[in-house]
């Protein structure tokens, strides 16, 4: 391989993977949602159901959530740009990924041994940071060593992963909660949050043979600027609008099955409806990333905004519903989160100002990703309680129309990007 001075060579991408390294890269990505499906729409509802009187459960939902956000969304970057200068012999994106599970691993520890809300939530926030000090690194590899006619693969296979991760653990959870045992569904996720990580640091050997790019002057200003310059900021923002739909809603979905829908079991049918979601949703990651290279990723876009409005606005007749159609709508949703994750990560990829340093951009990328996280959980936790005591179950009614306005925003904006078909 020809080198060139450090400092003063542009970072390209790699020649074409196999496809061996093509799934061992995405296996982490199947371990990031093996660890946050559960965690951040089952296990942690649940203890707060436990430990939490019903009138503040979703403040105590929206606190933790809130406040975990807050670094979901400035680790990304900051990490992501330090990625992007660090030079160690085992490469710039890898020694930052062992050292997050390591912190991952030692949080699931906390939040299964918390029997009180403070250690639960101290548990639940050191998650969610660790999990983003990995994902930071890890925005970087694929575009480190993915060429542009490969990025639609790329991404459709990064969504399948985060279809397949959710369906695993979700399917540990649903066999765990029927046999009483789901707090056990932390030690599995303990293995697998290791397992996972081991194919990809091997398929992102090659990456330590990259330059290290020169460290520029930080100026806050530039940091930022990808925001609001040309198509990455309408692909971001198209991201935040159709990220707060799901982020809002996902927390609640537990307390909504509960109260709206008047279900006797809500952790059961919490994890069979989120189940049925991804598995509809793995094919249509699948084939979407793979037409979306030859077809445009914008088509994508519209179809999941449109299926996911409809669905939050069936929704609002709650308890009227059959439980079998409430099935049936999780399979029309996962046909649209799956259209949508297919091209999620393809959009900014195509979008990126800056090849050359490309975690620091997907790390602000991400912050589409975590800001909803931030804004949203605590501001609906709050605001459930609050409708709620006015009327029967207003609040949950109110959020699925507010997520459906959201969905429908996304899907218009998106057409505001020029260079993405």
């Amino acid at each position: 391989m020809e080198t060139t001075p450090l400092g003063t060579a542009p970072i390209t991408p790699a020649g074409s993977l196999t496809r061996l390294r093509h799934v061992a890269l995405g296996t982490f990505w199947f371990g990031n949602n093996f660890i946050s499906t559960p965690v951040y729409t089952i296990l942690l509802q649940l203890q707060v159901a436990e430990l939490i009187a019903k009138n503040s459960q979703g403040a105590a939902i929206g606190i933790a959530t809130g406040i975990g956000g807050v670094f979901a969304m400035f680790l990304p970057p900051a990490v992501g740009a330090l990625s992007d200068h660090l030079h160690t012999p085992w490469g710039r994106r890898r020694p930052i990924m062992v050292a997050g599970v390591l912190g991952v691993v030692l949080a699931l520890v906390v939040m299964w041994n918390a029997h009180s809300y403070p250690p639960l939530l101290i548990g639940f926030v050191m998650v969610v940071a660790f999990l983003n000090v990995c994902g930071g690194a890890y925005a970087g590899i694929i575009p480190d060593l993915v060429e542009g006619a490969q990025t639609g693969a790329a991404s459709g296979l990064l969504g399948l992963f985060v279809q397949l991760g959710s369906v695993a653990s979700l399917l540990v959870t649903l066999v765990l909660s029927r046999s009483g045992q789901i707090r056990l569904t932390y030690g599995v996720i303990i293995v697998v949050a290791i397992l996972s990580l081991l194919p990809t640091l091997w398929a992102a050997s090659g990456e330590r043979e990259r330059a290290v790019p020169e460290r520029p002057p930080f100026n806050l200003r530039e940091f930022l600027s990808p925001l609001w310059k040309g198509d990455f900021g309408w692909a971001f923002l198209t991201r935040f609008l159709n990220l707060s739909a799901f982020y809002a809603v996902l927390p609640f979905l537990f307390l909504s099955f509960r109260d709206l829908f008047g279900i006797s079991q809500p952790a059961t049918i919490t994890s069979l409806f989120e189940l049925i979601v991804t598995v509809v949703a793995v094919p249509c990651a699948i084939i979407g990333g793979l037409l979306s290279d030859r077809h445009g990723r914008k088509p994508f876009v519209y179809a999941a905004g449109a299926l996911q409005t409809v669905v939050l606005l069936i929704f609002l007749a709650g308890s009227a519903l059959p439980l079998p159609l409430v099935m049936v709508l999780g399979a029309v949703y996962g046909i649209g989160y799956g259209c949508y994750s297919s091209v999620d990560w393809a959009l900014g990829i195509d979008t990126l100002p800056d090849r050359d340093r490309p975690a620091k951009d997907l790390g602000l990328y991400h912050v589409a990703d975590a800001l909803p996280r931030v804004l949203l959980p605590l501001l609906v936790g709050i605001g459930l309680d609050a409708l709620n005591a006015t009327a029967p179950n207003a609040g949950y009614r109110a959020l699925f129309l507010f997520c459906a306005v959201l969905y429908a925003a996304g899907a218009v904006l998106v057409s505001q990007i020029r260079s993405v078909r």
